[in-house]
């Protein structure tokens, strides 16, 4: 097993970092992004944050306290439009720093590679790899949505998680400040929840038999410190909505827009009926959520939903497939680009299987990410942002096992020594 933290790799860190923002800043200038306001759900509530200081008015008529998106990055929008306004500056503000973001979530991927006893070959592969692809160009540049900030915060709570099985020390100061971290980052992404669980789990393979007392402690500490970081959200929604949300309030309204009459696998399948029933588009829509409250509102919409799915098993059990097909292997451009989106997490794969054998414990926490926060994205309608925060290990993996292909092209045509991982 790999030794603690290795000291950062400082120049190629930032040479990934700087070549990955002049290129996502390039994008945001080729494709005109500071003029476009698509004013997204989670960008109406930021601007209502901005204007009256309340997480609200999400659909196409105000409607009052909304709980449709965690408070976390509307609450972080809504400053900046506090600051900037909400025109084109603040679009400018907006894009810069999710590019910056994004950037440092590349340029942190060498140093993950040499944390995981892996040469810095692999990591600059990584680094580079994590440059090129953006998997959602949007998500990765705009900021509209928040994927962007939770895909760089799980890498450092990779990094801390992988810092505990290198360094076998369960110091419960170490398990409030990692709770403290995990709560606000479930501000920001509820469904890291599932990953936490993960990594707990994963923790106990290896500390239950080494310090059954000393984990649960930890685990324990980690666990209370993150569920106290994150209990203002469902109290506020409690007082302000008349139910305890945790996370955030729109499953019923996704799964009315999932499975229904006509309804495709993706957002763009689903476009014609979104437009026609969804508060988000329609003002009389919205108008039902303002005279019902919200919560009422989705509960409805869940029941307009399962009548649907009872009636026709077949459909609904076509569609979750599709749903979990695309959300390993997404729709390309063209054909060149689906080969290659098709090929990554094949190539992961393989990469995973060589990565167990150099750090066990990074290999289990990399599957445990990938088993277990995908399975509610099966259940609705595809979305390209939604695989965003998880891309970074499908990355890294894939770097592990091209390096490792060029060392065997290496050896095998004398073009220089069999390199590790």
């Amino acid at each position: 097993m790999a030794t603690a933290l290795r000291p950062v790799p400082w120049r190629p860190c930032i040479l990934v970092f700087v070549l990955a923002l002049v290129f996502r800043l390039g994008l945001v200038l080729a494709t005109d992004q500071v003029h476009q306001f698509p004013r997204k759900e989670m960008v109406k509530i930021a601007m209502a944050f901005a204007e009256k200081g309340e997480l609200a008015d999400p659909y196409a008529a105000p409607t009052g306290p909304s709980a449709l998106a965690p408070p976390a990055y509307p609450i972080f929008l809504g400053l900046i439009f506090r600051i900037f306004g909400t025109g084109a500056a603040a679009e400018v503000v907006k894009c810069v720093l999710t590019s910056a973001v994004s950037a440092l979530r590349c340029g942190l991927l060498p140093w993950l590679a040499v944390c995981l006893g892996l040469s810095l070959r692999t990591g600059m592969i990584a680094g580079l790899m994590s440059t090129f692809y953006i998997g959602a160009l949007a998500t990765e540049i705009k900021g509209d949505w928040a994927e962007a900030y939770a895909a760089t915060a799980l890498v450092g709570l990779f990094l801390a998680a992988l810092s505990i099985h290198e360094s076998s020390r369960l110091k419960l100061r170490t398990a409030a400040v990692l709770g403290f971290w995990w709560g606000l980052t479930l501000l920001l992404s509820p469904g890291f929840i599932v990953i936490l669980g993960g990594f707990v789990l994963v923790g106990a393979l290896r500390f239950l038999r080494e310090s059954p007392r000393q984990y649960v402690q930890f685990a324990g500490v980690l666990g209370l410190v993150a569920a106290v970081v994150l209990s203002p959200w469902p109290i506020r929604n409690a007082i302000r909505l008349g139910s305890p949300i945790w996370s955030k309030g729109n499953f019923g309204a996704v799964m009315a827009n999932s499975y229904h009459a006509g309804a495709g696998w993706d957002v763009y399948g689903n476009d014609d009926y979104i437009q026609q029933h969804s508060p988000t588009r329609q003002p009389a829509v919205a108008l039902q959520v303002r005279a019902m409250g919200e919560v009422a509102f989705d509960k409805a919409q869940l029941q307009l939903a399962m009548p649907w799915i009872r009636a026709n098993p077949e459909t609904v059990a076509r569609l979750v497939a599709l749903h979990a097909f695309h959300f390993w292997f997404p729709p390309g451009r063209n054909m060149l680009h689906t080969v290659l989106e098709w090929s990554l997490p094949l190539v992961s794969m393989a990469g995973l299987y060589l990565l167990y054998s150099r750090n066990r414990a990074a290999a289990l926490l990399i599957l445990s990410i990938w088993l277990l926060y995908p399975p509610p994205y099966y259940i609705i309608m595809w979305s390209s942002r939604y695989r965003v925060p998880i891309n970074w290990t499908l990355l890294v993996t894939a770097a592990v096992a091209v390096s490792q292909a060029a060392s065997l092209v290496n050896a095998r045509w004398g073009l220089g020594p069999r390199g590790s991982q």
